[in-house]
């Protein structure tokens, strides 16, 4: 799609844009759709002809239009970008093709810098972004990706030339916050009570203990239907992660996240009686987050065991492979870990299939 000899083009990230030539500066043009971009550009295009074309009837330069952007919907100009106006418009720009969960995550990372949010872009300096980022009691990891951020917008910006420079190219690593709890794995005796009390009350756990016995995460034990469930072939698959925040983003954490594992047999007898079930609705689709929490605090309470977390069910079962000696890939293929190298892979995918089954024999002994 073209105007004014001006083609509209896909980025990479998924938007569209267009160039164009205002005053001797290129000006960016961005859309969500390349119909949104074209309107943008029509505004603009036919100001700047008509600036032009005054000028020459004139025969006077042409009168600045450093505002014409402003006149297309919410593309406003340099001066009226603050850092809350600019991240709205990165996120939707430069971010728009992510899954919800993931905008969701940069959205959280910007609370923290809300009280620098209506300040002019151009205000904004490095010893601000770093006060903001060492003062947050956050985890390391936190810090570092709200930082990861920072660089990415501002580096978008300038680019743009929204700003004449970069105030995050010397952003120093954010202080270290004081760690917060390890995330730990039960003992095997600590895991053996654990599902001795959900087996006695296994409408209530059942979706725990599923988690526990497969190292399934959360969304992927929520996600589960029963077309997933090949009881010829004992697998199980997973290929999607449910949130009841975004109940219509069912991708999995990423590509390598989508795989088939061994359905162990306490799993197998416990998810046989959905064999017959409907075969596309999600098996625990009445269990809410909520609800998952209140039982874990019941379970550890009645198993007598210390606080943690669902997701460290997980770290549970991939601790217990690595005691048992299960080769470390065959631990990435069943979680869906990512695995590192190319050569890792070439080799990761030709253990042998007795070899595999050989570590299935290992955890089913455990659960028998």
């Amino acid at each position: 799609m073209t105007y004014k000899n001006k083609t509209i083009k896909k980025h990479a990230r998924g938007n569209w844009f267009v160039r164009i030539r205002v005053n001797g500066k290129y000006i960016s043009i961005y859309g969500r759709t390349k119909q949104e971009c074209y309107e943008k550009l029509k505004v603009v295009a036919d100001k700047v002809e008509q600036e032009k074309w005054l000028a020459k009837l004139a025969g006077i330069t042409a009168t600045p239009i450093a505002q014409t952007v402003a006149v297309a919907p919410t593309v406003p100009t340099v001066k009226a970008y603050t850092l809350q106006e600019w991240f709205d418009e990165w996120l939707a720009t430069y971010k728009g093709n992510l899954r919800a969960n993931s905008v969701n995550g940069y959205k959280v990372f910007f609370k923290h810098f809300a009280e620098l949010g209506g300040l002019p872009l151009t205000d904004i300096t490095s010893v601000m972004l770093a006060r903001v980022l060492n003062e947050k009691q956050l985890c390391r990891q936190a810090k570092d990706g709200m930082k990861s951020m920072l660089k990415q917008m501002f580096s978008a910006a300038h680019n743009d030339k929204l700003i004449d420079s970069n105030p995050t190219l010397h952003l120093p690593r954010p202080k270290a916050t004081p760690p917060v709890r390890a995330r730990n794995a039960l003992t095997a005796e600590q895991e053996q009570r654990f599902i001795e009390t959900a087996l006695a009350d296994l409408a209530k756990y059942e979706p725990l203990l599923i988690c526990l016995l497969q190292g399934v995460r959360k969304g992927e034990m929520l996600a589960l239907r029963p077309n997933d469930l090949d009881f010829e072939r004992n697998t199980l698959r997973i290929d999607e992660s449910y949130d009841e925040q975004n109940p219509d983003d069912l991708l999995t954490k990423n590509a390598d996240s989508n795989r088939k594992m061994p359905m162990f047999e306490l799993t197998r007898k416990i998810l046989l009686k959905y064999a017959k079930a409907e075969p596309t609705k999600r098996i625990y689709e009445r269990v809410s987050a909520a609800q998952l929490y209140r039982r874990l605090a019941e379970l550890q309470a009645k198993a007598n065991l210390p606080k943690f977390t669902v997701h460290e069910l997980r770290h549970t079962f991939i601790t217990r492979c690595h005691e048992k000696k299960i080769d470390e890939m065959i631990v990435q293929r069943w979680v869906g870990h990512q695995i590192g190298s190319r050569m890792t892979k070439a080799v990761y995918t030709h253990i042998s299939n007795d070899a595999e089954r050989e570590f299935i024999e290992l955890l089913n002994a455990k659960t028998a």
